[in-house]
């Protein structure tokens, strides 16, 4: 915990986090690393609007306190990336929550919002119905995702570290439709808007691992206000 910050001096956990946690973009970057470990230049790139001074004075201060560490990764490509501690990656299930909550706010995109195929991944852990095990690979055009099904836990990285049963590829657009829009992956698939690789049974469970996306919830007007200005 930085002492140059401003501190809320109440005896509160909640309090206590949002000392370590609550100022701007902070719980942004961690989402970002719950995909694994990034490049300072990679969060530069994925965190639109944040100045390179501000993003290396947040890094400091999670390094600080613990949340996130440095580690050099191994050849072909040893250069310097920042990580989750364990402690870091405990936020999760809070950032998890917090975005369920704000899903009441997503309608549709503005014109200038940034859209992000990790951050729809990442949405996938508060859909996963659990009792599960397999590896399956999501291959784009730009990158290749990994999600580990586990009994109880949905595993999103943004790079492959384990043989997959199953390997989909396909653009972020038939994703959004099949993932978000209610349309079949069957039907994806059948029309060739995606390819299927490996196990059919894993294909099988994959395609019924997930809740369907839930709409957001109409806004009464003056909660539609609030999010207007918020």
């Amino acid at each position: 915990m930085s002492r140059g910050r401003r501190q809320y001096r109440q005896f509160c956990g909640l309090a206590r986090a949002l000392d370590v946690v609550g100022e701007r973009w902070t719980l942004l970057m961690v989402r970002n690393l719950l995909l694994g470990p990034r490049r300072y230049s990679d969060l530069l790139a994925e965190l639109p609007g944040i100045t390179t001074n501000l993003l290396a004075a947040r890094l400091r201060e999670l390094e600080k306190s613990g949340l996130i560490h440095k580690q050099v990764l191994p050849p072909p490509t040893p250069v310097t990336v920042y990580a989750l501690t364990p402690a870091g990656a405990q936020l999760e299930p809070a950032i998890m929550e917090l975005a369920r909550w704000g899903g009441r706010y997503l309608t549709t995109p503005h014109k200038r919002d940034h859209l992000d195929l990790g951050w729809g991944l990442l949405s996938l852990k508060r859909r996963y119905r659990g009792g599960h095990q397999l590896v399956a690979h999501l291959v784009f055009p730009t990158r290749t995702y990994e999600l580990t099904l586990e009994p109880t836990y949905l595993r999103v990285r943004d790079r492959v570290t384990r043989p997959a049963a199953v390997t989909v590829t396909l653009t972020a657009e038939h994703f959004r439709a099949w993932m978000f829009g209610g349309v079949a992956g069957t039907l994806l698939r059948d029309r060739g808007s995606l390819t299927v690789v490996g196990d059919p049974v894993a294909w099988e469970l994959l395609l019924g691992a997930f809740l369907p996306a839930q709409p957001a919830p109409a806004m009464d007007p003056e909660l539609a206000n609030h999010a207007a200005v918020g």
